[in-house]
């Protein structure tokens, strides 16, 4: 822009630092000329009015005033407001709404113009009926569920999410009894909850909510003590975790679990048998191991393709579970390789009889789309030591008996000492 003029300087000088004057005011602020024609208004009238700042300029601000206030004006703005002037009166929003404000006017002389400044602030009853208005959208825009109760579980207050969270109607939320909106089988936990927020203040915890089927969810609650005239309330928001939990699972199932089977994969099953072995120390029981190999299953790949493959394992790992106790635990270590932890035996003979019920229950043919697909495999086990081995020491033992039985093709073997003197071949 090229300034050419010493009017044109002073025009630009005059609108910027008033500009600059008028945007630093935390009040509304409307520049005017002697004649009621509005020069600038900051960003707060723009709020106050709900006009743009561009809108405001060149308006009257007559225009601004309700019918009723209309009187407090006069054509020379200037006079009146020559000493300073303050007055109540009623303004209008650019919908049509009213709002009673308190004016300040003062007249002052600027960059030898005569303009008219005022300043207009909303009347105390009107910004705490704007504030409530604001509080109020803010309880009911919120995403978690916002409950306020008194200390015996009585609802006072709630926002649209906590009944939406129920599955009810505002309505049907607002009836519900003490702690209505927590399954009666969690309430017991209550009082320590209340105990903690009336000692510390505030609380987060997990709990579990109702909704108006009878179902429950999990929930994160965030609760607060809120001191008042007529007695303390309690102010909890409620988030529902269930989506949380449920990718927390998920995440979990991957980490610990074969993805095809559903068995433990090898992490939790040397989880397990670590707390096995502890036990074996603590209580004196014994503990075995079984490596089961299935025989020749590339060409069951070959014949029946990779899913039926597939489907083959997936059969062989659900036999495998229903043959052993529920204490037991069936892991799949790789490929075609399951293992089976089994604490708590009784004897040798137990670990002995186990073996032959493997080998039955894994070689039962297997029907894959119509194909009857004949299984055979080789069963190794092994009994815990706990003066000298160690998990690896115990899958040793168990996998050199199961190469014994491999290489005798009896089906299966107990670990003795002999085959500490055989070496397996490579895989």
């Amino acid at each position: 822009m090229t300034l050419s003029t010493r009017e044109e300087i002073q025009d630009f000088a005059f609108t910027t630092l008033l500009e600059s004057i008028t945007d630093l005011m935390n009040d509304a602020c409307l520049v005017m000329s002697a004649d009621g024609h509005i020069l600038l208004a900051n960003d707060e009238a723009s709020r106050l009015y709900g006009h743009s700042g561009k809108h405001l300029t060149g308006m009257h601000v007559s225009e601004l005033f309700a019918p009723e206030s209309l009187h407090l004006l006069s054509s020379d703005l200037s006079g009146d407001a020559a000493g300073g002037q303050l007055f109540h009166c009623v303004h209008l929003r650019a919908d049509g709404t009213r709002v009673p404000v308190r004016v300040s006017w003062k007249r002052s002389f600027f960059y030898e113009r005569d303009i008219v400044t005022a300043t207009v602030l909303a009347d105390r009853g009107q910004r705490d009926i704007e504030e409530e208005r604001i509080k109020s959208a803010a309880f009911d825009a919120a995403l978690d569920a916002i409950i306020v109760h008194d200390m015996d579980g009585n609802l006072l207050h709630f926002n649209k999410a906590a009944a939406a969270a129920a599955g009810m109607s505002a309505e049907a939320f607002a009836r519900l009894g003490q702690w209505g909106w927590v399954p009666p089988e969690h309430r017991s936990g209550i009082p320590a909850h209340f105990e903690h927020v009336l000692t510390e203040g505030s609380a987060f915890f997990e709990s579990m909510g109702m909704r108006a089927d009878g179902s429950t969810y999990s929930s994160e609650v965030h609760a607060r003590l809120l001191e008042l005239t007529d007695g303390a309330v309690m102010v909890s928001v409620v988030r529902d975790i269930m989506e949380r939990k449920r990718s927390d699972a998920a995440v979990h199932a991957m980490a610990y679990h074969d993805m095809l089977t559903g068995l433990p994969n090898r992490v939790l099953f040397s989880e397990r048998a670590e707390q096995a072995m502890a036990d074996t120390h603590r209580h004196g029981d014994r503990l075995g191991l079984a490596f089961i190999d299935l025989d020749n299953f590339k060409p069951i790949n070959d014949r029946v393709g990779h899913q039926g493959g597939d489907s083959v394992l997936i059969t062989i790992a659900s036999r495998l579970v229903k043959a052993v106790r529920a204490g037991d635990t069936v892991a799949r270590l790789g490929g075609d390789e399951f293992v089976i932890l089994l604490p708590r035996l009784s004897d040798v003979d137990a670990l002995e009889g186990l073996g032959e019920k493997l080998c039955r229950v894994v070689c039962e043919p297997v029907n894959v789309n119509g194909t009857e697909v004949s299984i055979h495999a080789s069963v190794g086990l092994a009994l815990f030591e706990p003066d000298t081995d160690r998990l690896s020491s115990l899958l040793s033992k168990a996998d050199m008996a199961m190469y014994a039985a491999k290489r005798s093709r009896e089906r299966w073997s107990v670990f003795d000492e002999s085959l500490l003197h055989w070496r397996a071949p490579a895989r």
